[in-house]
């Protein structure tokens, strides 16, 4: 039985439009994109999966949480059509992906990424989190939210959180204590084809939200 499934219609030119957005995202942290070119392969979200075919290569090992792990038809086809390794060691990770089904139990204290050092910080693991929902606060924002400041963001952005595990929010509001710039991780929280991204240089503040 073939467990092979279909990526991109349009290899390049699809690609091409994932890397243009992944760009926009990453220069304008907090910026919701869209990648709608293929759908997620087994049951990693689609923006999940256009990044890693738009990004990932056989020089780029990727290291998947325990549900993505252990799901042999999903390893298949980022085999096939990524070219990946998957990597038992998340230091040793160039790019990771931490399952929704996975994110609440997941530690941070104990993670293991990769962040660089300081001649080439970009060598760092690139950490995608797949999120039940995602989106910019608004009047519906009923708690809290986080509010993203730093280059690429002309005053602030505020991020909806009240889905997010308490332990991701503590890691994304301490993290900037835990590394010195500039080395650190950057984040891609996607949810669908949403995805948003959190660069090493983005100060992070969870606050109450001011949206209303």
């Amino acid at each position: 039985m073939n467990t092979i499934t279909t990526a991109f219609p349009n290899a390049v030119h699809d690609s091409q439009h994932c890397f243009r957005q992944l760009l926009t995202a990453l220069s304008e942290p907090g910026k919701l994109i869209t990648l709608d070119r293929c759908s997620g392969f087994s049951s990693m979200h689609s923006a999940a999966t256009q990044t890693l075919l738009t990004l990932t290569d056989n020089t780029t090992p990727l290291w998947l949480s325990k549900s993505y792990a252990s799901q042999s038809t999903l390893i298949e086809n980022l085999r096939f059509h990524c070219g990946v390794s998957i990597e038992p060691s998340q230091e040793k990770a160039s790019f990771a992906v931490i399952a929704e089904q996975d994110l609440a139990e997941f530690s941070w204290g104990d993670a293991a990424f990769y962040v660089g050092n300081e001649e080439y910080p970009d060598s760092s693991t690139t950490v995608i989190v797949e999120l039940k929902a995602l989106s910019l606060a608004s009047e519906q924002t009923t708690s809290q939210v986080l509010r993203l400041t730093g280059p690429g963001i002309k005053t602030q952005v505020e991020i909806d959180s009240d889905l997010m595990p308490a332990s991701l929010i503590a890691f994304l509001e301490q993290r900037q204590d835990q590394f010195a710039f500039p080395i650190g991780i950057d984040l891609l929280l996607v949810s669908g084809e949403a995805l948003l991204a959190i660069p090493r240089t983005t100060k992070i503040e969870v606050t109450a939200c001011t949206s209303q």
